[in-house]
């Protein structure tokens, strides 16, 4: 499962929650009839959505079968949002999810070691790949010019860093 978002709070008295987008541009929550959520740690529980409403910006108000109470809504506060990988549409070529560059060996175009994706950061422009090697950190934004090969059969990724690129 995929998380989409975070439930913050109750809206209204009638059972309707917030959640916040982890990326806020996405339109995930719209147009699927289900969603997961689950407190960290604990099984995630299935819920029917009865109606999917934009809140602020990142933001979307679900309404949610059999939570019809804002006391039913007070006690999913701080559930993660997920969403099954078939409710997404197809990747397109060159698209990733994020969880499947993390642990990628990271190299330059001559073959040197540049560390290890450990995390991959949303940005408002692009995502950023955070390398970890050596006791060392580094930054590499997730695009062109700076991505040259990913390789997920031989969980390898070839990088040209910024400060490689003159940028």
């Amino acid at each position: 499962m995929i998380r989409v978002g975070l439930l913050v709070r109750p809206h209204g008295l009638r059972g309707a929650v917030v959640v916040t987008l982890d990326n806020p541009a996405s339109d995930s929550l719209f147009g699927v009839d289900h969603v997961h959520l689950a407190l960290a740690g604990a099984s995630p529980r299935d819920f029917r959505i009865v109606r999917a409403g934009p809140g602020r910006q990142g933001q979307v108000i679900l309404h949610l079968e059999g939570i019809e109470r804002i006391e039913d809504a007070e006690s999913l506060r701080g559930c993660e949002v997920l969403l099954e990988e078939a409710q997404f549409p197809p990747l397109e070529d060159r698209e990733y999810w994020h969880r499947d560059l993390l642990g990628l060996r990271a190299f330059d175009p001559e073959g040197a070691a540049l560390g290890e994706v450990a995390e991959v950061v949303d940005t408002a422009e692009v995502p950023v790949l955070v390398l970890r090697g050596d006791g060392s950190e580094r930054f590499v934004p997730f695009a062109d010019p700076y991505v040259i090969r990913v390789e997920l059969d031989d969980r390898r990724i070839v990088l040209a860093p910024p400060e490689e690129t003159g940028a």
